[in-house]
C-alpha cells in the first residue's frame, strides 16, 4: 500500500509539472492531486517525510504577515479567502521531496520543458492566427499577455542556464525549446518580462564567464535598434515618461503611497482594490486598478511594513534554497558542474527575473507563476542533495584552461624546456580522461 501510495504521488508530480505551462484549471487539480498524495506517502512510509528547506519558517512568517493584514484590512471578509495562495509554499518541499533522487528530477525538468515548448507553439499559433500585429499579443493558454509573460520569463531563464552550462542531449533540447520559447516572450510584448529576462540573463553569464557581460550588453542595445517596428516602439517606450502604460503605472504608485500613508503597519487588506483606488487614485489617472503594478508597491500598500518585511524574508529563503547547489560547487571543485549547478544557477536567474519583473507588474499575485516559481525552487534546492562525481570536471571554461596549463606546465627548476624526468612523469600522470571531458558536461 505505502509502496503504491509513493509511485502515485511521484506520478502525480510529474503530472503537476506537466500542467505548469498551460491554465490555472488543470493546475490548481494536479497541485491538490500531488499535495493529498504526497502527505499520505509521509503518513505511511515513516522514514522519509517532510523536507526542510530555507523556505520554511519564511514561509510561515509569510502567512502570518497575510492573516494580520486581514485581520486589520478595510474589508475583512474579502481578505481573509486571499490568505490561502500563501499555503502554496507548500509546493516547496513538496518538490524538493520527488526530486531528491536526480533521475526523477531530470525526468521532471524534461516534462516541464516539452510540455513548456507545446505551450509555446500553441500560444504562437493562436498569436498568428489572430493577426501577429500590436496590440494583438501572445497570451498563452493562460489568456493574458502579462501572466504568460511571466511564464515564460521562468522557462526561458531554466533552458538557457541549461544550454550554457550543460552539454550533450541536454544542450539540444534546451535550445530547441528557446527556439519557440524566446519568440513567445517577444510577442507577449510585456515589457517587464523582457527586462526581467535580461536580467536573469545576466545572473547566469556573469556566474558563468563575467567577460561576456560587456558583450551582452551591447548585444542588447544593439537589438533593441533593429527590432521591427512595434517591437522597437514597445521596447523604447520603457524609458518614455510620456507613454499612456508608464503615466498610468506612476498614478498606481502614487495611490499605492497614499494608502501606506494611512495604514503604515498592516495595509489596507488583501481584497480587491478597485473601490480603495477610486478613493486614493489620482484626479489624472484614467484606467481603474484592482492592483497597483509592482509588488513591492503592492504589498506595502496592501500589507503594510509587517509585510515587507515578510516578502524580504520569504525572498531570502527562496534564493538561499535555489542557490543551494550553485554555492556548494564554487566552495569546492570537488561538487562539480553539470546537471545540478545548471539547474541551481537557472532557477536562481528565474528567481531574480522575476523579482525584476516584479518592479513593474503585480506578478506575485499569479498562482500560475507562484506554482511554478514554487516548484522550480524545490527541484534546485532538491540538486543540491543528489550524489557528487568523484572527480568532476572545473565549474567554468575559464578555470578549465588555467588548471590544464598548470597541471601540464614543465618544471621550471629544471631550466630545460624538456623539463626533468620526475616533471614530466608529474605531467603525465595531471591529465585525466576527465580533463577531455567538456567543461559543463
Amino acid at each position: 500500500m505505502a509502496d503504491a501510495i509513493a509511485k502515485a504521488s511521484a506520478v502525480s508530480f510529474l503530472v503537476l509539472v506537466a500542467a505548469l505551462p498551460w491554465t490555472v484549471a488543470p493546475m490548481s487539480i494536479a497541485l491538490v492531486l500531488c499535495a493529498a498524495l504526497t502527505l499520505l506517502a509521509w503518513q505511511l512510509r515513516g522514514k522519509r517525510r517532510w523536507v526542510r528547506t530555507p523556505v520554511d519558517l519564511p514561509a510561515l512568517t509569510w502567512i502570518a504577515a497575510l492573516a494580520l493584514a486581514s485581520f486589520f484590512a478595510l474589508d475583512p471578509r474579502a481578505s481573509w479567502p486571499r490568505v490561502l495562495k500563501g499555503f502554496l509554499l507548500l509546493l516547496v518541499p513538496v518538490a524538493a521531496y520527488h526530486a531528491r533522487d536526480e533521475r526523477a528530477a531530470r525526468r521532471a525538468i524534461a516534462v516541464l520543458l516539452v510540455s513548456a515548448a507545446l505551450a509555446a507553439i500553441f500560444a504562437l499559433a493562436r498569436f498568428v492566427g489572430q493577426g501577429p500585429e500590436f496590440p494583438n499579443r501572445v497570451k498563452g493558454a493562460v489568456g493574458h499577455p502579462l501572466t504568460y509573460g511571466g511564464q515564460v520569463l521562468l522557462f526561458a531563464s531554466l533552458a538557457t542556464a541549461i544550454a550554457i552550462r550543460c552539454g550533450g542531449r541536454w544542450r539540444a533540447w534546451a535550445l530547441l525549446a528557446l527556439a519557440v520559447l524566446l519568440p513567445a516572450l517577444a510577442g507577449t510584448y510585456t515589457r517587464s518580462a523582457w527586462i526581467g529576462y535580461v536580467a536573469a540573463l545576466a545572473v547566469i553569464v556573469a556566474a558563468t564567464r563575467a567577460r561576456w557581460l560587456t558583450a551582452l550588453a551591447g548585444g542588447v542595445i544593439s537589438l533593441a535598434f533593429v527590432l521591427p517596428g512595434a517591437y522597437r516602439d514597445r521596447a523604447f517606450s520603457i524609458f518614455d515618461p510620456g507613454s499612456p502604460w508608464n503615466r498610468e503605472r506612476i498614478h498606481m504608485w502614487e495611490a499605492g503611497a497614499r494608502m501606506v500613508r494611512d495604514h503604515p503597519w498592516t495595509g489596507v487588506g488583501l481584497q480587491d482594490l478597485h473601490p480603495i483606488y477610486e478613493a486614493y487614485k489620482s484626479p489624472a489617472a484614467i484606467e481603474p486598478a484592482g492592483h497597483l503594478h509592482s509588488v513591492y508597491v503592492q504589498v506595502a500598500a496592501t500589507m503594510g511594513v509587517f509585510g515587507l518585511l515578510a516578502l524580504l524574508f520569504l525572498v531570502i529563503g527562496l534564493m538561499r534554497a535555489a542557490l543551494r547547489r550553485f554555492l556548494e560547487s564554487r566552495r569546492s571543485p570537488i561538487s562539480g558542474g553539470g546537471f545540478g549547478v545548471a539547474i541551481s544557477l537557472g532557477v536562481s536567474a528565474a528567481l531574480v527575473g522575476f523579482l525584476v519583473s516584479g518592479l513593474m507588474e503585480w506578478n506575485f499575485g499569479d498562482e500560475e507563476l507562484l506554482d511554478l516559481l514554487y516548484v522550480l525552487v524545490g527541484i534546485a534546492f532538491a540538486a543540491g542533495t543528489w550524489p557528487r562525481p568523484s572527480s568532476a570536471a572545473p565549474s567554468s571554461p575559464a578555470r578549465t584552461r588555467r588548471e590544464r596549463k598548470r597541471r601540464t606546465a614543465p618544471s621550471r627548476a629544471s631550466g630545460s624546456g624538456r623539463g626533468s624526468r620526475g616533471s614530466r612523469v608529474a605531467s603525465s600522470r595531471a591529465i585525466a580522461p576527465t580533463d577531455l571531458l567538456p567543461p559543463f558536461a
